[in-house]
């Protein structure tokens, strides 16, 4: 920048600073009382506290202490914020325009703020977000904005004049009109997607390199965690070289669907002269979920009242690791006693990729162990001329020991329970059961067929069905009983 440069600049740095001074003097002690908060001289505390869409237009915040804010929306047009403390403060859409933010420390969340024409001389912005942010016609001289995200950012007409760059991120930034002078753009993208370091002097000066040079940088695909993408993932090479490049042999970018910890995506660009250059970029990809398995109860499968079942579950994953195993759970759905239909599940698997593996689970049902009939007897004849068959019985566990009476009380009084006669030359009868407390146990009452034989040549049954959410099954039977046990009409 020329002295002559220079000496507008600083009568316009004046004259914004004595203008500013005079509304405070003259207006602004009303402003204040009216919405404007205080700053506490020692620790730069803000009272009232800071909040999302604050509307603090014109008001001196200098030396706030503004840390981690959440101030997104504010109205802060004109205010001064000089030698605030703005570090991981969340300035996310607000108009900051005409703001003074000399020598302060905003390594903040500007995305989509409005600063034009700011003035931010000297103000340290390290690693600040200002994507889609407008800085149109600010003052940006001696800023250090390295590291900084500037994407999309409207940059024109600003002073750059002795900004740092370095590392900054200006893609698809507007740069016209800018005035620079001493700007350091030493790892910078330009908002082209290439490197500034293959231009003579930065982003707006002639490219310096004579073969095809690439900025590679990953433009589609899902971040996972640690590191990994959890998708396919494409990578665009932001080619430039001085002379001209061949397209059908430039490709802008490369997708691929691999998988692994170390994944190279390549591509390749010839320029006009026949000069060949390539570029690569190596990627941690894993699209693969945990696979996850559960053992030990069979989906469908059907249990005694407390048999010794367990369910395991195990997860492996074969390319970025097991980050949490599944966590088992079972007998899910169960009634208090344990019996009924229920479910086991295998679920909260994740691998260091961030995949979340789906929850594995399977269905069984746990049902009431026989505990042998009370009447009739096996084998017992039974009278040909009796208008019911009276049948009784007990339930028991696995372990043939009968359950509470109160729990055989509340079954049967569900009508889950049934007791079916079957025989030749008859069709089935079924009868519904109850319990009788006086016998306690389960009776139920089948209807007589009409049509019998008689004689211990012609073997009859009777079968008892519980039904617990699954349909009716066979109440299984132990070695010390039957069911169904066989009868004969006498």
């Amino acid at each position: 920048m020329t002295r002559g440069r220079r000496l507008p600049l600083i009568s316009v740095l004046v004259t914004v600073g004595l203008a500013f001074g005079m509304a405070s003097a003259v207006g602004g002690a009303a402003l204040a009382a009216a919405s404007c908060p205080t700053v506490n001289p020692s620790t730069g505390a803000v009272s009232p506290a800071p909040s999302a869409g604050v509307d603090w237009a014109g008001c001196d915040l200098s030396d706030a202490y503004l840390y981690g804010a959440d101030m997104a929306d504010a109205q802060l047009q004109g205010a001064n914020l000089t030698s605030a403390d703005l570090n991981d403060a969340n300035l996310s859409g607000a108009d900051l325009a005409g703001a003074v933010l000399t020598n302060a420390s905003a390594a903040a969340n500007l995305s989509g703020a409005n600063l034009s024409s700011a003035n931010l001389l000297g103000t340290f912005m390290v690693g600040a977000d200002l994507d889609s942010a407008d800085l149109a016609n600010a003052s940006l001289t001696a800023t250090n904005l390295s590291s900084a995200d500037l994407k999309d950012a409207s940059l024109q007409d600003a002073d750059l004049d002795g900004t740092e760059l370095e590392s900054a991120d200006l893609f698809g930034a507007s740069l016209t009109g800018v005035t620079i002078d001493s700007v350091d753009w030493t790892n910078a993208i330009c908002p082209n997607g290439a490197s500034a370091n293959y231009y003579t002097s930065g982003c707006l000066s002639p490219v310096s390199v004579t073969t095809p040079s690439a900025t590679p940088a990953i433009t589609a695909g899902t971040v996972g965690n640690n590191g990994w993408y959890t998708s396919a993932v494409t990578v665009t090479w932001y080619w430039v070289d001085s002379n001209s490049l061949v397209t059908a042999k430039c490709p802008s970018s490369t997708t691929t669907s691999q998988q692994g910890s170390a994944v190279v995506i390549s591509g390749s660009c010839t320029d006009s002269a026949g000069n060949t250059a390539s570029s690569s970029m190596t990627v941690k990809i894993d699209t693969t979920p945990p696979v996850v398995t559960l053992t030990g109860i069979r989906n469908g499968g059907i249990y005694q009242l407390d048999q010794p079942i367990s369910s395991q579950c195990t997860t492996t994953d074969s390319i970025s690791g097991v980050a949490k195993y599944a966590v088992d759970q079972w007998a899910i759905g169960a009634r208090p006693d344990g019996s009924g239909v229920q479910l086991a599940e295998c679920s909260g698997a994740e691998d260091e990729a961030g995949n979340v593996a789906p929850t594995v689970s399977v269905r069984y049902t746990v049902v009431y162990a026989f505990g042998g009939f009370l009447s009739p007897a096996p084998d017992a004849g039974l009278n040909p001329s009796a208008r019911k068959i009276v049948v009784r019985f007990r339930l028991a566990n696995y372990y043939g020991q009968i359950i509470p009476t109160g729990s055989e009380a509340a079954l049967a009084a569900t009508y889950d329970l049934r007791a079916t006669l079957r025989g030749p030359d008859t069709k089935p009868v079924t009868g519904s059961c109850s319990w009788n407390g006086s016998a306690k146990a389960i009776q139920c009452s089948i209807l007589r067929p009409r049509r019998l034989r008689t004689g211990k040549s012609h073997k009859y049954t009777i079968t008892v069905t519980e039904n617990l959410g699954s349909g009716f099954l066979t109440a299984p039977a132990d070695a010390y009983s039957e069911n169904p046990e066989p009868v004969y009409f006498k």
